[in-house]
């Protein structure tokens, strides 16, 4: 889905087909992107097969969740359940989900993207990533959790007091506390941009 929208005085443009973002009419990368300066190709040596299905199961896997947040369907997929599971337990509540964001440096836009899920819990506003992967990266995580921390605050002025990674693989149902560090985040971007 293609979309263009005003953020924080800033007009940020995506483009589905190519994985493109712009703000203020200048390509950026997203933060994944942004991210393989530290990680790499996180899947090199993975066959292109292998890695489509994982790709598509986990759009499923995304886009169910994004529905049910919206309009309270819920699927039959494993997944879902254990989603719903970890709600219960955890006694989160999603405020949103899916939301753009622009990430600055020294006020200059370097990237953008959209966050998983926004959570309220014993009332305080927190980020999550929901993973799919057969085993749960907290390093490749706590960064990319971090850096849209930094990239919430900033374009909508929204502090995020926790960060949770949600790992859901079929039977799989973890609900990871991935700690703040915004020293280690800033390192990062400053070398990201260099």
């Amino acid at each position: 889905m293609n979309y263009s929208a005003t953020l924080n005085g800033h007009t940020l443009e995506y483009f589905e087909d190519e994985h493109l973002y712009l703000v203020d009419g200048v390509i950026v990368p997203s933060i994944t992107q942004l991210m393989k300066k530290r990680f790499g190709d996180k899947y090199l040596g993975i066959s292109e097969e292998v890695l489509k299905r994982a790709a598509q199961r986990g759009t499923e896997v995304h886009e169910a969740i994004e529905r049910y947040v919206v309009t309270g369907e819920e699927t039959d997929l494993p997944e879902m359940r254990g989603f719903l599971f970890l709600q219960r337990i955890y006694d989160f509540e999603v405020i949103n989900t899916e939301r753009p964001v622009i990430l600055f440096y020294k006020d200059s836009p370097i990237a953008a993207g959209r966050y998983d899920l926004m959570l309220e819990m014993d009332g305080k506003q927190g980020g999550a990533d929901i993973k799919r992967t057969a085993t749960l990266d907290k390093e490749y995580l706590s960064l990319q959790l971090n850096l849209y921390r930094i990239a919430i605050r900033q374009t909508y002025g929204i502090e995020w007091e926790f960060l949770r990674g949600i790992h859901l693989r079929e039977e799989i149902r973890k609900f990871v506390k991935i700690p703040i560090n915004e020293e280690l985040t800033m390192d990062f971007i400053k070398e990201a941009i260099k």
